[in-house]
């Protein structure tokens, strides 16, 4: 499964800002500033069997912080925009974004299946992830 893949997602529409849910499963994030983000369960809530969980986030870095994951995982520009449930994805910040597959794979370790753009604002990562 990936953060691609078309599936049903539910959850209660809350927006959050506790970061410790986020940084205990992200240990990149251990340093966030702040974070926005929403979270739920994909499929059917009527089907028994293992579940898959899904967050979507925008999270403030320290700019040195921001500027380690530029260095180590390569991002550079890309014309694809960040996708985010709604309503998060009012909290996008405007203008270009960053990404590489280094990236994405440095927030899907074990079970967890990433996708992550860096806005070029210098601090703004945005995260989807989906994980059983």
């Amino acid at each position: 499964m990936t953060t691609d893949t078309p599936m049903q997602r539910g959850g209660t529409g809350e927006l959050r800002t506790d970061l410790a849910p986020l940084t205990s499963r992200f240990g990149l994030l251990e340093s966030a500033e702040s974070a926005t983000w929403l979270s739920g369960r994909m499929g059917d809530d009527s089907v028994p069997g293992p579940s898959t969980y899904w967050i979507d986030a925008i999270v403030t870095l320290p700019e040195a912080d921001y500027q380690a994951l530029l260095d180590d995982y390569t991002a550079v520009d890309t014309t694809t925009a960040p996708v985010v449930e709604s309503p998060l994805d009012e909290q996008l910040p405007d203008g270009q974004y960053l990404a590489s597959p280094e990236l994405d794979a440095a927030f899907s370790q074990d079970a967890f299946r990433s996708t992550v753009h860096l806005s070029t604002d210098g601090q703004t990562l945005i995260l989807r992830s989906v994980f059983q």
